[in-house]
């Protein structure tokens, strides 16, 4: 982004001030003549509440990377005080709030306290940095909320997605068998549920099934891969 785009921009959301703000193109200079040009507008942004798709949109602009485990925990504080400022509370507030509608979601307990839009910011959150039975557990969540569980699965089980995929790529969340398998039943429960409803054929559903299973075994291998990488550079 150069200064000639800064000049351009005119209409400034809470993703384009960060883009601008987080460049390293961008002189301090241009920064502070960009803040202080948009001043009454970004003050303004900062005060509202950030919706589920422009939370998914700064994180898809914050990237974690395999083997920079200390960049990574940067850009997880501050992705935790970016959905702290989508949900309006406070950063520390965060943990607990996942716990408990991990565990809401677990017991099947009624979700209608919680709108969609902060379940789905906080999955968005558990993708990238929660743990990996929080990650089944709103895996389960979205199969049993999405219209077609299908196109979801597909989506969620390829690389560079924002989804399950992208959540192994990185040492610190190998997919040991115990997850493969909660994986895998959560998947096949799901799609057993999807054509007992009559939204998917039976053959749908079984094609689905061993393609996702092969997907997961897939994922796991690359995640061994990328651990046993991990541990050749420590060695060296």
């Amino acid at each position: 982004m150069s200064d000639l785009q800064i000049s351009a921009i005119t209409n400034v959301d809470l993703y384009t001030v960060q883009k601008v703000f987080a460049s390293n193109k961008i002189s301090d200079g241009e920064k502070v003549a960009f803040f202080n040009q948009h001043h009454s507008d970004i003050t303004d942004i900062i005060k509202q509440t950030i919706t589920s798709s422009e939370y998914a949109h700064m994180m898809q602009g914050r990237p974690l990377q395999k083997f920079r485990p200390l960049k990574n925990s940067f850009t997880k504080r501050g992705d935790k005080i970016l959905l702290a400022k989508a949900l309006g509370i406070d950063p520390s507030e965060i943990d607990f709030m996942i716990r408990t509608i991990t565990e809401d979601i677990e017991e099947g307990k009624d979700l209608s306290k919680y709108s969609p839009e902060l379940l789905e910011k906080v999955k968005t959150y558990v993708y990238r940095h929660g743990k990996k039975d929080q990650l089944v557990v709103f895996l389960d969540y979205k199969l049993n909320d999405v219209k077609d569980i299908v196109q979801y699965l597909y989506r969620t089980l390829e690389y560079n997605s924002g989804g399950v995929a992208d959540y192994f790529v990185r040492p610190i969340h190998r997919m040991d068998n115990k997850t493969l398998i909660n994986l895998y039943k959560t998947i096949d429960d799901n799609l057993d549920m999807a054509h007992k409803s009559g939204q998917i054929a039976l053959e749908d559903k079984e094609k689905t099934a061993k393609w996702a299973l092969v997907k997961l075994c897939e994922i796991q291998s690359n995640s061994k891969l990328i651990n046993a990488i991990k541990t050749y550079n420590k060695l060296k």
